[in-house]
Parts: C-alpha cells; sequence; structure tokens
C-alpha cells in the first residue's frame, strides 16, 4: 500500500512552502460515497450500504456554542482557548483482530458546506486570506473570525451529515481506515450538563485535489499560527465523516427504587411527602435511614410518619454524632441527650 515518493496533486493556495507527496495511490483508498440518503462503502471484506442521518437540533446548538464561546477566547474575551470539546472528539478507528483491535486519538474536525454552496465558501475563506496577507496574523483576526463564523453559525450553509477532518501524520488511525472505512466519534461537553454523544460514521478518504479537501483545508489554515493549534505545513488527506448512527452517551441520574409505604411490624405507616425526603438520599442509604426512622417514630407511640417527624428524627441522629465526635459518651446511653430513642427539650 505504500509507493514512496508518488508526486501529489493539487495545490498550495496559502503559500506554506513545499508540500510533501502523499504516500498512498489513490486507487489503494476505499471508495466511500453518498448516492442519495445513502452511504456506499465498497472495500474488501467492508461492503455495506448504511443510511445518512443528520444531527439533531440539540447537537448542532452544542456545536455552535462551542464554536462561539472558541472565538470569543480567541479574541481576548475570555483568555486562551484552554478546551474546545465540539472541535476535538475522540474518533475510534478499528485496527488489528487482536487483544486491543482498536485505536483511539483525538482529532480536530469541522463542518462542510451544503454541495451547491461549497465553491462560494472556498471563495470567501480564499479572499479572506487573500486581503489578509501581509499582515500581521493579529491584525487579521477581526476578519477570519467574521469570515469563519458566517459559514459555521449559518444553518442554511453547513451540511449537518457529516463532520470533516484532516490527516496529517499518515499513521494507525490513517492505517485503519484504508482496511476499514468506518469510525466512531466521541464528543464529551463540559459541566454541568456534560452533553456527550456518539457518530458512528463511514469514512470517506479524499485527497488534496478535491475540492472539498480544499475547503476542509483553508478552514484549519485560517488559523494555523493561532496558540491552539500545533503548526503543520502537509494536509495528504481529508475525512468525511458520513454519520449512519448518532448514539446519546449524555449521563443521566439513575432513578432509585420506589420506597414503599407498607405498614411495618411496629405499626408504622409513611406519609408520600415524608417518603419523598428518603429518596433523596443516595440509594445505599435509603433502607437505613427509613428504619432508623420508623424506630424513632415508635419509640415514642407515633403510628404515621410526616415529613416535620423525618427532620426531627434527622436532627437527633446529627445531634448525637456530633457529640460522639466531640469524645463524648452517646448521648442515648447516658441518658443526657436527644437519641433517636429518647426525647430532649433541649433542642
Amino acid at each position: 500500500m505504500i509507493f514512496p515518493g508518488f508526486s501529489a496533486g493539487g495545490d498550495n493556495p496559502l503559500g506554506f512552502g513545499s508540500v510533501p507527496a502523499p504516500q498512498t495511490l489513490l486507487s489503494e483508498l476505499p471508495s466511500v460515497s453518498l448516492r442519495g440518503d445513502h452511504v456506499v462503502v465498497d472495500a474488501p471484506g467492508a461492503d455495506a450500504v448504511l443510511p445518512v442521518k443528520t444531527l439533531s437540533a440539540a447537537q448542532i446548538d452544542w456545536f455552535k456554542t462551542g464554536r462561539r464561546a472558541a472565538y470569543r477566547s480567541i479574541l481576548g474575551a475570555t483568555g486562551p482557548v484552554r478546551t474546545f470539546s465540539a472541535h476535538l472528539p475522540v474518533v475510534v478507528t478499528w485496527g488489528s483482530d487482536g487483544l486491543f483491535p482498536c485505536n483511539c486519538g483525538n482529532k480536530g474536525v469541522g463542518f462542510l458546506p451544503q454541495a451547491e454552496r461549497l465553491s462560494e465558501c472556498i471563495e470567501s475563506f480564499e479572499r479572506v486570506m487573500h486581503d489578509t496577507r501581509g499582515l500581521p496574523w493579529e491584525q487579521s483576526l477581526q476578519a477570519r473570525i467574521r469570515t469563519v463564523s458566517q459559514f459555521y453559525l449559518d444553518d442554511d450553509l453547513v451540511d449537518y451529515r457529516l463532520v470533516t477532518g484532516l490527516e496529517i501524520f499518515e499513521r494507525q488511525t490513517f492505517k485503519n481506515l484504508c482496511k476499514r472505512p468506518f469510525s466512531s466519534l466521541l464528543f464529551t461537553g463540559e459541566g454541568p450538563q456534560y452533553m456527550s454523544f456518539q457518530l458512528n460514521c463511514a469514512v470517506e478518504v479524499i485527497r488534496d485535489d478535491d475540492p472539498r479537501h480544499k475547503f476542509v483545508m483553508l478552514a484549519r489554515t485560517m488559523f494555523e499560527n493561532d496558540d491552539f493549534h500545533i503548526t503543520q505545513q502537509n494536509f495528504p488527506y481529508a475525512y468525511l465523516f458520513w454519520i449512519t448512527d448518532i448514539l446519546d452517551k449524555t449521563p443521566f441520574q439513575v432513578q432509585a427504587p420506589t420506597i414503599k409505604a407498607e405498614v411495618n411490624e411496629n405499626g408504622v405507616t409513611w406519609e408520600p411527602g415524608a417518603l419523598s425526603m428518603i429518596s433523596r438520599a443516595p440509594a445505599m442509604i435509603q433502607d437505613f435511614i427509613k428504619q432508623s426512622v420508623e424506630k424513632y417514630a415508635a419509640a415514642r407511640g407515633i403510628a404515621v410518619i410526616t415529613a416535620e417527624l423525618v427532620g426531627l428524627a434527622r436532627d437527633a441522629y446529627m445531634g448525637q454524632k456530633q457529640a460522639m465526635q466531640r469524645g463524648q459518651k452517646d448521648p442515648s446511653q447516658s441518658g443526657h441527650g436527644p437519641g433517636v430513642n429518647e426525647e430532649s427539650d433541649d433542642e
């Protein structure tokens, strides 16, 4: 598969100097193409026809929110870019059949314009690069941010059926995708929501003579010298991650089993409001709390446990615990404190 010295096609519109030739013949790349609303994969041992899916409105909004925050940081409004989760998913590819067949890596990703708007967007990006050429990088920042924002934040321009990336290193991810052009991308946002989702994709690998590659490269090199990128000069391939499945990975609170309000052996039952207070505690200690409160009620001849009684039992327990932490005897054993089995007017 490796053919050293194969000459590269395409051009180098940003003037970064000589570009090393890609190492893999176009004929050696897997065939992945969009046909209507399906993506067709034709690769040895990996043939598939899969439906293409579109990102949800919530996911699109998450991507746009992340980019707005990054652009504000780049402009100096909130400090340097520290994280950019909407841009940097974990990309998982399938390699060998050994004990650890998967390769994981963080890859910067973006989006592609709708096919009928691709030339227009390429011209827009090239124009700002031409107009700002020769200016100090900082002086061109406003124009570059304005241009990419006009694309990334316009739902009429972006094709939300895929995300894109660039191949720089031609290492394990690239080798895996040349054999099995499938990948899962895991995005994870910041707290407190921690929005997370997985995109299962068929991956089209394209060379630098493809206009779609040109757009993806321009989107990257627009910020090549900014702090959040490691400067590169060679982008032999681009990836088009066609989305075939979307899995929600956002964490959520697992509801504890419903606490039953049956009458116990002491004839004590619970009001719904009192039970709801117990259900807010961690599941592993709910039974302990319930039994402790029932003992507290039974010692006082109370047959119905109310929310107020739960509060009194809790206060008595906390008073006993604090006394023990101060090195005192258990008040319930001494007869001088409000243990869960005694009343006191001292509290």
